[in-house]
């Protein structure tokens, strides 16, 4: 698999397994490869752990907005009884 492929892989990995055997075919790349590709391998999975940082931030934000809204609704409830 070419370097670029596994990137992409790490991308899209959407289940536990699909996570763990991008992460294992990253790692087994990263091993075999020379200094260069290795150096373009870790820049690129940083890269990829800012995205999932973003994502999961993104997530806790909407959760946040949720639960602000399932409450208010709550408490609307609760005075209108």
């Amino acid at each position: 698999m070419k370097k670029e492929q596994i990137i992409k892989a790490l991308y899209d990995a959407d289940t536990e397994a699909s996570i763990q055997e991008a992460n294992d075919a990253w790692l087994a790349c990263y091993q075999a490869s020379p200094e260069s590709d290795q150096r373009y391998l870790l820049e690129e999975y940083h890269r990829f752990g800012d995205h999932i940082t973003k994502k999961g931030e993104e997530s806790d934000l909407k959760m946040k907005e949720i639960m602000a809204e399932f409450e208010a609704r709550k408490l609307a409830e609760s005075q209108h009884s």
